[in-house]
């Protein structure tokens, strides 16, 4: 095992038990509001003054957030609150020697001309509160000596009770053979969880920091992202409704092109991102 001490925040959530799995062989300690090794409220800096006095890690990783893109614009305080002071909290309390892992978004750029490079500063410009409380984040997070911002997206089967990621929103709708919307204009390119994970390792032990695009290459609609899951698991289309997403009553604006370009990571770790047709075999 290795003697590092690591902190994951915000473990009881989609991505987290895949983190704490690639990252078993480390101290690891988890913190969330419940079902972890502590109980702490990021957004509260006593409290988190009062954690990190007691754990003394090594390294952190971010994972808490408030991801619901329509709550987050309905209640742009609480967007702020654990999407950008959260990190605030930390940084003011972390040893300066210690790691700092923030996973940020996708949606922090506009999605009007992907795939996108981390060096298009002036391209980051998000279209809702989500995405500006975790570029809030990330601005947090650069302020700390040692810190590593990944923008990317997700999907993969859950591992937490009452979580569902958009492969098992799909899988289910589809095995079940019920009514869905797949939009071909939203572009993206995330990765499997598992492989996320595994990035995710391989970064903090090289020691990498800055500010990268950690997703797969050659992105694809969200309807071909369905319509590829159903031919992976053999299930029918014949409930399928391929549509846009523009124009729905209520619905927070998203960026349209949210593909990126992994090439800066992939020459930090000296490895290539796999396809997304090539993270969807996973399922």
């Amino acid at each position: 095992m290795s003697s590092k001490r690591i902190l994951v925040t915000g473990a009881t959530g989609l991505l987290g038990p895949y983190v704490c799995e690639a990252f078993a062989d480390y101290e690891l300690i988890t913190t969330a509001r419940k079902n972890a090794d502590h109980s702490c409220d990021l957004t509260d800096a006593s409290a988190v003054e009062e954690l990190f006095t007691f754990v003394c890690p090594d390294a952190v990783i971010h994972l808490m957030a408030l991801t619901d893109v329509d709550y987050c614009e309905e209640h742009p305080d609480d967007a702020q609150k654990f999407n950008g002071e959260s990190v605030d909290h930390i940084v003011r309390v972390l040893d300066r020697n210690a790691m700092l892992v923030y996973l940020s978004t996708d949606q922090v750029y506009p999605g009007d001309r992907g795939p996108y490079k981390e060096n298009m500063e002036t391209l980051v410009k998000p279209v809702n509160m989500y995405g500006r409380s975790k570029l809030s984040g990330e601005k947090a997070t650069r302020q700390h000596s040692r810190s590593l911002c990944l923008r990317t997206n997700l999907f993969g089967p859950s591992r937490t009770e009452g979580r569902v990621s958009l492969s098992d929103f799909v899988t289910k709708m589809l095995s079940e053979e019920k009514p869905v919307n797949l939009f071909q204009d939203i572009l993206f390119s995330p990765l499997h969880m598992k492989t996320l994970a595994h990035y995710l390792r391989m970064a903090v032990d090289q020691d990498i920091t800055g500010i990268y695009n950690l997703g797969c290459r050659e992105g694809m609609s969200k309807a071909v992202f369905g319509l590829t899951i159903a031919r992976r698991l053999g299930l029918s289309t014949a409930s399928v409704t391929i549509g846009d997403s523009v124009g729905i009553p209520g619905r927070a604006l998203r960026p349209l092109d949210m593909r990126m370009d992994p090439s800066l990571f992939e020459s930090a770790i000296g490895e290539a991102m796999p396809t997304l047709e090539t993270e969807i075999g996973k399922l």
